[in-house]
């Protein structure tokens, strides 16, 4: 299993089970009631490597967050 790492390209398993490409902005870390990493979009992502700032981001379940190429190995 990959460390999820920020920057890394990570798929994030929504509440319905859709897979949404994100970029990791942190590793897992400790949030309220469980392990999160947090995501942003990859369109934020790039911006605020232009504008030379940090992404915005929102925290995410850590158990739903999977490292790119990790998700494509197991297809």
């Amino acid at each position: 299993m990959n460390e999820i790492r920020p920057g890394a390209a990570v798929i994030a398993r929504d509440a319905e089970g859709e897979n949404l490409q994100r970029r990791a902005l942190t590793g897992v870390m400790d949030g309220h009631d469980f392990p999160v990493v947090w995501v942003c979009r990859e369109e934020e992502w790039q911006q605020a490597q232009q504008e030379h700032r940090k992404p915005e981001g929102v925290p995410w379940p850590a158990d739903d967050v999977s490292v790119i190429s990790e998700v494509r190995a197991s297809q």
